[in-house]
């Protein structure tokens, strides 16, 4: 029957944003939060049973960082209006710690209201653990060959001195 079929459809897509490998977060006008899988908690600090009943989308963000993020969904020039991709924001954990974070996010319509917001949140802790790694070592690869390039000249100046010395011993 079409009840059940969309009964499944639904429990597919249900599914498929509770697994998802990035933290999904969902919220009416208000700041409630209607979607909240187990990503988002590992990211957030909190669990999805607390969001879901205490948690308001305003408290994710430091400062004002969600009205700048909806002033950005608003306006066309961040992906198109009701629309925000890779934008990079640091997210509030419950204890306090920020974690930088790349940001798609979309505002969800009823015609031309607005009735949520969803936000796919990547963790960017890991890469730029190692880009920062990466930096480190290219500062260092410098060093070495800034020092090799001394080495040389220190050989090459030793070397022209020697030369006229033993001339003059013969």
């Amino acid at each position: 029957t079409l009840e059940e079929r969309l009964r499944r459809s639904n429990g597919f897509l249900r599914n498929l944003i509770l697994s998802a490998v990035d933290g999904v977060i969902a919220a009416d006008r208000t700041g409630k939060i209607l979607i909240f899988n187990d990503a988002a908690a590992e990211i957030s600090g909190y669990s999805v049973a607390e969001a879901l009943a205490h948690l308001n989308i305003r408290a994710v963000y430091p400062g004002d960082g969600a009205r700048e993020i909806m002033a950005r969904l608003r306006s066309e020039e961040h992906g198109g209006r009701g629309k925000l991709k890779q934008y990079r924001v640091d997210v509030l954990r419950k204890d306090g710690q920020t974690i930088p974070i790349s940001l798609n996010a979309a505002i969800i319509y009823e015609g031309e209201q607005e009735v949520a917001t969803i936000g796919f949140f990547h963790d960017l802790r890991e890469e730029l653990r190692i880009q920062k790694e990466l930096e480190k070592a290219q500062i260092q690869l410098l060093q070495s060959e800034k020092m090799a390039s001394l080495g040389k000249l220190a050989a090459g100046v030793a070397h022209q001195l020697n030369n006229p010395l033993g001339s003059i011993t013969l």
